[in-house]
């Protein structure tokens, strides 16, 4: 069986784009076998529209979501690592797939990877404010200069997910 190998980077608030980047490739007949520090691996398969589904695998674990019972509904677990992977085909996702797929869940999601990324930031910013309090080096301007990209990467994901994910609750 062919298997192919593509380097995709990802970050945290882009798990929506990995689930389509996931129904494209699945549509182009290359199924997804796992993930390894960016390095996406596939399996030739039949093109078909199939539906993947992506979760933060620590909010699943925090909120006790149960994998049994999503795997019941005929969703069939791919992969876990840093995120955890679901798929099911298109033509078999019903109502009872919404609750699963719900935009209210997903937003708790990003919300606390914002959490999560903010004190994560946050605490880098002040430790490397202290430790360049003496001298201003260049490398503390290439340093704050990432710092300032990071952070502004996370507020534009937090405002595209939030209008992603409430336009269609309110």
């Amino acid at each position: 069986m062919n298997s192919k190998v593509q380097f995709r980077m990802f970050t945290i608030f882009d798990l929506d784009k990995v689930e389509d980047y996931l129904h494209e490739m699945h549509l182009k007949g290359w199924k997804f076998k796992s993930n390894r520090f960016g390095f996406f691996y596939f399996e030739q398969c039949r093109p078909d529209d199939v539906m993947y589904c992506v979760w933060n695998t620590s909010y699943l674990r925090k909120n006790e979501v149960d994998l049994q019972r999503i795997k019941d509904r005929g969703w069939e677990f791919v992969e876990n690592c840093s995120y955890t992977v679901f798929r099911k085909a298109t033509c078999d996702v019903d109502l009872n797939d919404q609750s699963f797929m719900d935009n209210r869940l997903q937003w708790a999601d990003v919300k606390s990877r914002l959490r999560t990324s903010t004190v994560s930031i946050s605490g880098g910013l002040v430790i490397c404010m202290s430790l360049f309090r003496e001298s201003l080096s260049q490398s503390f301007f290439l340093i704050f200069a990432l710092y300032a990209f990071m952070i502004t990467y996370l507020i534009y994901s937090f405002y595209r997910l939030k209008k992603k994910y409430l336009e269609n609750v309110r």
